[in-house]
């Protein structure tokens, strides 16, 4: 397990994003004006682990991946992605933020320009709902899964890890992300933080194969500004070709 540090946002990082942000830019449009990108490093994580240029993969699934754009990077290097999330509760959201019963987020695209925009830039892509906790793919589907801060909104976390792995291929590799606090928070109001304890015991079941990093938890290294030792996380599985 690898955690963040504020020092790796610049030199490579910052290369691979804009670089990511030019070839998303390129597929939506310049007129297209809701953010392209969030989690900076987890993102660039994810971004140097899958394959580059003409090398190409069987199936990816992007999980969590509601008003994200990392499908169409994908659809660039595998045969079949499938970008999923819990799409009923998006739409449900969604239609009482347009009627004011709840908060307007400047920064979210409406689920059906989100989905109408990524058709057009991405035709092949599968847009689906995905509950990971009760996948309806056969086991062995993808080479790869990609989760960037999804599995701490899940209550039955290792439920859907489990899943997960079932549906990898031999030799496939998942590639997640989280967030850590250094005294951990439990599940509540859909959110949960993982201590350090807490995520070694997560993952004890499956072959880790990233580079393992003690977090720090100095204040630069703070996500979300919310006054809160946390720190997000990049994990790495392989399983067993």
């Amino acid at each position: 397990m690898k955690f963040f540090e504020a020092n790796e946002l610049g030199g490579e990082c910052a290369a691979a994003l804009a670089s990511y942000d030019a070839f998303v830019r390129g597929k939506v449009g310049a007129d297209y004006s809701f953010p392209l990108r969030m989690r900076d490093w987890e993102l660039w994580q994810v971004l140097r682990r899958l394959p580059g240029g003409e090398t190409k993969v069987g199936a990816m699934l992007d999980t969590g991946a509601f008003n994200t754009y990392l499908g169409l990077w994908l659809a660039e290097r595998s045969e079949r992605v499938v970008v999923s999330d819990i799409y009923g509760a998006r739409l449900r959201k969604g239609m009482l933020r347009a009627l004011g019963v709840l908060p307007r987020k400047q920064n979210e695209a409406p689920f059906w320009t989100w989905r109408r925009t990524m058709k057009a830039a991405a035709p092949r892509l599968e847009i689906r709902p995905v509950d990971l906790t009760a996948m309806a793919d056969a086991d062995g589907t993808f080479d790869a899964i990609v989760s960037v801060s999804v599995i701490e909104h899940i209550p039955n976390v290792e439920r859907a890890l489990a899943e997960m792995y079932r549906c990898l291929k031999p030799g496939g590799r998942m590639l997640l992300t989280t967030d850590c606090d250094r005294d951990g928070k439990a599940y509540a109001d859909g959110v949960r933080y993982f201590s350090p304890a807490e995520l070694e015991r997560l993952f004890a079941p499956y072959p880790v194969v990233s580079e393992r990093r003690a977090p720090d938890f100095a204040e630069r290294n703070w996500c979300y500004g919310r006054g809160r030792p946390v720190v997000t996380v990049f994990v790495e599985i392989q399983k067993p070709g």
